[in-house]
C-alpha cells in the first residue's frame, strides 16, 4: 500500500535537513509515485517468506528521504535484476555498517559487486570477510555539479585489480524507479534493529528501578542517507595488503588465478565474425567474472560463463541462503551436527584401495570369532567416543565464535559512535574557538567604550566650562555696549578726577589710548628741550668754562659723580 499521496513536488519535505544531498537524489521523484505502482517488481524477501512489503512512497518523499522506523528505501534494480532478498545476508549488512551507509546511498553498480563477490568467494570455497572486500575494492564519490563542496551524491565501489565486468555501463533508469520496504513483523524487524545495553556517559550499563538492564534499539546499518560517512576519506575504508590475515591474502591470490585461467574472449563485428589484426590472427581480449550473467544465474556453478570447461572447486552452499558471518566462518543451518560423508561416498577410497598387512591379517586369522567381535565393538565405541568428543568441540568453538561476532559487532558500533564523537568535538572545538575570539573582542569593545565615555565626559566637562566662560564674556560685552558715550552724559566721580575739565567726555577708548600715546611723545620732548636748554644757558653764562657737553643727555642720570646710562629700551 502507499503512503498517503500528495501533490506532486520537486522538494524534499524533510528540507534543510537534506541540504547536503546532490540535486539529483534530492529532486527526482519515484515513477511509482507518478503512476501507481504499475509494473512494480514487489519480490523483495525469498519464498515462502511473509515478513516484508514493498511500499510506494508519496509524491513529497525522496531516495534520501527517512521513512518510518525500520522502513528504508531501495532500488527495484537490486530486488529485480541483481537479485537481492531480505533478510540481508551478513556480509552485506556489514558492508552497509562498515561505510555507515544505507544501501540505496551506494551506486546499483557497487550493489551488484557486493553479491558478485559474495557468490565468488563461495564458488571458490572461502568467506567473505571485510578486509579481503576492501583490500578488493576501494571507494570512489561522485561529485555533483555546482556547489561541490558541500553536497554528496552516491559513493560507487572501483577494483584495485579488475576482476570483475561492470554490471551495466549504463545505469540511468534506476534513479526514478524506488521504493520503500517495510517490516511486518517483529522477525522482519529484528533483521534490520537489534537491541543492546542501554549506557550512561561514563560508559556503564543503565538499570532499571527493579534491577533489569535497560535495552536500547540501535539500527545494524543505517535506513536512511547519512552525511558522516563523506566526513572521512576514503582512502580511511582501505584495507592494505599488510593489513589481511595470510589465509585472507591466499584467498585474493586464489580468486585472481581463477580470473587469470579463462580462456581470452574474441573480438567480434557486428555480425558476429572474429576480428583479425594485420596478420590475420583473431584479436582477443582479457575475460573477466560476468557480474550481469553471474547474478542473473540461479546456480552459482556459472560464475563465468567462460569457465564452464576450467576445472572447478568443491561447490558450498549459496552465501545467500545461510547465516554467513562477515568475519570468515558459516554458522551451521541446521541445530544437528552432520558426520562428513564416508558410506554414501565411494570415491573415499577408490583412487587408494584398503589394504591389510600380512601380519595383521596373520593375526586377525588366529582370533575367534567371538574376539574378533569384541574388537568390533571397542573400535565402534572408540568411533562414536570421537564422533562425541567432536560435536562437542565442534557446539562449544561455535558458541565462543558467536560470542566472539557478537563483541566485534558491539565494538563496529562503537567505533562508529567514537567517530561521530569526534566529528562532534570538532564542531564543538571550532565553535568554541569562535566562542573565545568574540569574547576577546567584546572586552577589547568594552574597554574603548569605557575610555570613550570617559573622554566624553571630560569634554562635556569642558564645553560646559567654555559656555559659562562665552556666557560671562557675553554679559561683559553686552554691559559695554549698554553704556551711553553722547555727550549729554554726566561723567562719574571718578572720571571728573582725571578729567575735570570733561576734555575726554566724548573719546572712545581707542581715541583715548592714541591720546596717551600723543602726550608720552611730547613729555619726552619738552624733556629734551629743556635740557638742551639748561645746558645752552650754562655755557652762556660761563663763557670762561670750558664745558664737556660731549655725551650728556636728558636721559642719563648721574649717580656719585659717576653718568649712568639708562638701559636701552626693549623692541615691540
Amino acid at each position: 500500500m502507499a503512503e498517503e499521496q500528495a501533490p506532486a513536488s520537486t522538494s524534499n519535505v524533510d528540507g534543510d535537513d537534506y541540504a547536503w544531498v546532490a540535486d539529483e537524489p534530492r529532486t527526482t521523484v519515484s515513477k511509482f509515485s507518478l503512476n501507481g505502482g504499475d509494473e512494480m517488481f514487489r519480490t523483495v524477501q525469498r519464498p515462502s517468506l511473509d515478513d516484508w512489503k514493498a511500499c510506494i512512497p508519496n509524491t513529497s518523499r525522496r531516495i534520501c528521504s527517512k521513512f518510518q522506523w525500520g522502513s528504508f528505501p531501495m532500488y527495484q534494480i537490486a530486488f529485480e535484476h541483481m537479485g537481492y532478498r531480505l533478510p540481508f545476508s551478513d556480509f552485506e549488512v556489514a558492508v552497509f555498517r562498515y561505510l555507515h551507509l544505507t544501501p540505496s546511498q551506494l551506486h546499483p553498480n557497487s550493489l551488484a559487486f557486493i553479491r558478485a563477490f559474495e557468490m565468488t568467494a563461495a564458488f571458490l570455497g572461502f568467506m567473505s570477510t571485510i578486509p579481503l572486500f576492501f583490500h578488493a575494492f576501494h571507494l570512489q564519490r561522485s561529485r555533483p555539479k555546482g556547489d561541490a563542496a558541500n553536497k554528496f551524491g552516491w559513493v560507487s565501489l572501483k577494483q584495485s585489480v579488475k576482476l570483475f565486468e561492470m554490471f551495466l555501463e549504463s545505469v540511468r533508469g534506476f534513479k526514478d524507479s524506488y521504493f520503500f520496504v517495510k517490516p511486518l513483523n517483529s522477525i522482519a524487524w529484528q533483521s534490520v534493529i537489534y537491541q543492546g545495553p542501554a549506557k550512561d556517559a561514563t560508559g556503564a550499563q543503565l538499570v532499571s528501578p527493579d534491577g533489569r538492564p535497560v535495552m536500547e534499539d540501535y539500527s545494524r546499518f543505517p535506513l536512511s542517507w547519512r552525511k558522516n560517512h563523506y566526513l572521512k576519506p576514503a582512502s580511511d575504508f582501505i584495507y592494505s595488503a599488510e593489513e589481511l590475515t595470510v589465509e585472507e591474502l591466499s584467498n585474493y591470490e586464489k580468486m585472481k588465478v581463477f580470473v587469470s585461467s579463462f580462456p581470452r574472449k574474441y573480438y567480434e563485428d557486428e555480425d558476429g565474425n572474429p576480428v583479425l589484426d594485420e596478420i590475420g590472427v583473431p584479436v582477443t581480449k582479457k575475460t573477466f567474472i560476468d557480474t550481469k550473467k553471474l547474478l542473473a544465474s540461479k546456480n552459482d556453478v556459472a560464475v563465468n560463463a567462460n569457465a564452464d570447461s576450467q576445472p572447478h572447486p568443491a561447490k558450498i552452499a549459496r552465501v545467500d541462503q545461510g547465516s554467513s558471518s562477515a568475519t570468515g566462518r558459516v554458522l551451521p543451518t541446521s541445530p544437528k551436527f552432520v558426520l562428513p560423508p564416508a558410506i554414501g561416498s565411494p570415491d573415499l577410497v577408490r583412487k587408494s584401495p584398503v589394504a591389510l598387512s600380512d601380519a595383521e591379517k596373520a593375526i586377525m586369522s588366529d582370533i575367534s570369532p567371538e574376539a574378533l567381535k569384541n574388537e568390533l565393538a571397542e573400535a565402534m565405541v572408540a568411533a562414536f567416543k570421537l564422533m562425541e568428543i567432536s560435536s562437542f568441540l565442534n557446539g562449544r568453538e561455535c558458541k565462543y565464535l558467536e560470542e566472539r561476532d557478537a563483541v566485534r559487532e558491539e565494538a563496529i558500533f562503537a567505533n562508529q559512535k567514537l567517530e561521530q564523537a569526534k566529528v562532534n568535538h570538532a564542531a564543538y572545538k571550532e565553535k568554541y574557538t569562535l566562542q573565545a575570539s568574540l569574547v576577546t573582542k567584546l572586552a577589547e569593545k568594552e574597554t574603548e567604550d569605557a575610555r570613550l565615555v570617559g573622554e566624553k565626559a571630560e569634554l562635556e566637562g569642558r564645553v560646559k566650562d567654555l559656555t559659562t566662560e562665552k556666557e560671562t564674556l557675553e554679559g561683559k560685552m553686552r554691559d559695554l555696549e549698554s553704556r551711553p558715550y553722547s555727550s549729554g552724559t554726566a561723567p562719574d566721580d571718578d572720571e571728573l578726577v582725571v578729567d575735570p575739565n570733561g576734555e575726554y567726555k566724548g573719546f572712545t577708548r581707542a581715541a583715548l589710548v592714541s591720546r596717551i600715546f600723543e602726550l608720552e611723545a611730547q613729555q619726552l620732548d619738552i624733556a629734551k628741550s629743556s635740557f638742551d636748554n639748561a645746558v645752552a644757558q650754562l655755557m652762556v653764562l660761563n663763557p670762561g668754562v670750558d664745558l664737556v657737553v660731549a655725551g650728556a643727555s636728558e636721559l642719563k642720570e648721574v649717580h656719585d659723580g659717576v653718568i649712568v646710562s639708562p638701559p636701552p629700551e626693549e623692541e615691540d
